[in-house]
């Protein structure tokens, strides 16, 4: 008998469960997919992606925090489609040699204050023609005295100028990730 295994993926936990919840319309994200995943932290929302692109797929996890690294080393032991990547993504060509030929998928999920700059480095290296980039923005890490929404339509003409053509936007709003629902 075939064994299952069932998990609960926790929207106010992940940004891109929170963003397939709200009904994003494309994570570039399917089966046989290779996904360069660049903010793994521990790989709790890696390990979905990995469940996503299935046994003929790869994730490339790239996390350059060693605490949350060690986590996801971990992770990946149960895993084997995904390969961690413990360096800093800022620097892409450091790990030129761990991704094997170009992805589909970009996620980005960075607590730094150039996310589009990251991922434009990334894409220039190793996304496919036609392939797909999710980034999360956070307001916050990018400046934190001023508006949030100018923040990202500050981001949106980062993307544009750096050949990024944002197809959507969601906003998965603060509360949504600082406390679970309320139970009744």
């Amino acid at each position: 008998m075939e064994k299952i295994e069932y998990r609960y993926w926790n929207p106010f936990r992940s940004k891109l469960g929170a963003a397939i919840i709200l009904g994003i319309e494309n994570t570039y994200i399917k089966p046989g997919d290779t996904v360069l995943y660049l903010g793994a932290a521990s790989g709790t929302s890696v390990s979905h992606v990995a469940d996503m692109v299935g046994e003929d797929g790869l994730v490339i996890a790239v996390e350059f925090a060693e605490r949350p690294g060690v986590d996801l080393l971990n992770m990946c032991s149960k895993r084997s489609r995904v390969v961690p990547v413990i360096m800093d993504a800022r620097k892409p060509d450091l790990y030129r040699q761990l991704v094997p030929g170009l992805v589909d998928c970009i996620f980005a999920d960075v607590a730094q204050p150039d996310p589009v700059r990251i991922v434009a480095l990334n894409a220039s290296r190793y996304l496919k023609l036609g392939g797909g980039c999710l980034i999360t923005i956070k307001a916050s890490c990018i400046d934190s005295t001023v508006d949030p929404d100018k923040v990202y339509a500050d981001q949106v003409n980062v993307c544009r100028q750096s050949g990024i053509k944002p197809k959507e936007q969601l906003d998965l709003g603060e509360s949504f990730f600082c406390r679970p629902p309320s139970r009744v």
